[in-house]
């Protein structure tokens, strides 16, 4: 009688650990899942925050990161925020990146009223002398879409290796002030080396946020004018024949 409830006992024990290791596994999912369904938020599991906003939510935090940044002692000339603003234009798409199907092309005519705009390029091109803030401008915008984009993907290409160092770093360093700016946790690292870094965000295990800074190789072919091809180099052969080596000696005697 023993042996048959210590066989029952075992058997629903295991099943209650498979249910427990299960639902610790699916219950995220189910969330995530959920809240694509119903476009509600998923309260946080106990072991860690997971979080789902829409593309609108994902662009005003950009936007509330960018403000963070000139709360820190890095306010932003003019021509900066006029940077921004074509960058934030043209990433309007990537911020929907994790919504269903069709999202951004619903919520195309309601960007375009919220932020005053006519159409959304998804291409910049910035043409300003030295000293306008470029470099610096970029890497406070990608910070602040790294702080604010789930899944993003940035490339960034400087003219050498040591400029696409340097603005990695700042990357690096603006991405901090905004996260102690706005008091929040800083998001776990994965990797992070000379050329690139891979952020864990809060919107689940998916949310893998890289940022990769590369030199890029610009090479412009001069016009020269043709070398001249070596000549071959001839010897002179030696002729020192018999007559020749007699008439040495005779002249050597006198």
């Amino acid at each position: 009688m023993f042996d048959v409830y210590a066989d029952k006992y075992g058997k629903q024990y295991d099943y209650n650990v498979k249910i427990a290791a299960m639902t610790e596994v699916m219950l995220p999912a189910c969330q995530l899942r959920l809240m694509n369904l119903t476009g509600m938020e998923a309260d946080a599991p106990s072991d860690g925050e997971i979080v789902k906003r829409d593309g609108f939510t994902h662009m005003a935090t950009c936007n509330d990161a960018l403000n963070a940044l000139d709360r820190c002692g890095w306010k932003r000339g003019y021509h900066q925020r006029e940077f921004h603003s074509h960058y934030l234009r043209a990433c309007a798409r990537v911020f929907f990146k994790l919504e269903p199907s069709g999202s951004f092309e619903r919520a195309h005519k309601r960007i375009l009223e919220i932020n005053n705009w006519d159409s959304l390029n998804q291409e910049v091109l910035i043409s300003t002398p030295r000293r306008f803030g470029k470099t610096i401008s970029i890497s406070m915008f990608v910070a602040a879409l790294v702080f604010s984009c789930p899944a993003v993907e940035c490339s960034i290409y400087s003219t050498c290796k040591r400029i696409s160092q340097n603005l990695l770093r700042n990357v690096c360093k603006f991405l901090e002030l905004i996260h102690h700016e706005l008091k929040i946790p800083p998001f776990k690292v994965i990797r992070k080396n000379q050329d690139e870094v891979n952020l864990n965000g809060p919107e689940g295990l998916g949310d893998i946020r890289t940022v990769s800074s590369y030199p890029s190789r610009v090479h412009t072919p001069l016009h020269t004018q043709p070398q001249p091809q070596p000549q071959p180099h001839h010897t002179t052969p030696q002729h020192n024949t018999n007559k020749e080596l007699t008439k040495e000696l005779r002249i050597f005697k006198v």
